[in-house]
């Protein structure tokens, strides 16, 4: 996705990926995990709100949202 939009990944968010890229478990666990974080840093620095593309995969919002509701 971040390619097809012309986002560079940065390179410590890359090499975590790339050390499980084999692993489609653990690679969807780590996006998860880094996206959590994302929404966290957000909401803390005020964001109003906030908007997922699930690209009809709601599953994993959806995991986002309760570690969102857990943290709090």
């Amino acid at each position: 996705m971040a390619e097809l939009g012309g986002t560079e990944i940065q390179a410590h968010i890359a090499k975590r990926f790339a050390a499980v890229e084999d692993d489609a478990d653990a690679v969807r666990k780590l996006g998860i995990d880094i996206a959590t974080k994302l929404c966290e840093d957000l909401i803390s620095a005020g964001a109003p709100s906030l908007h997922f593309y699930t690209m009809n995969t709601s599953a994993p919002t959806l995991e986002i949202i309760r570690n969102l509701e857990n943290a709090q």
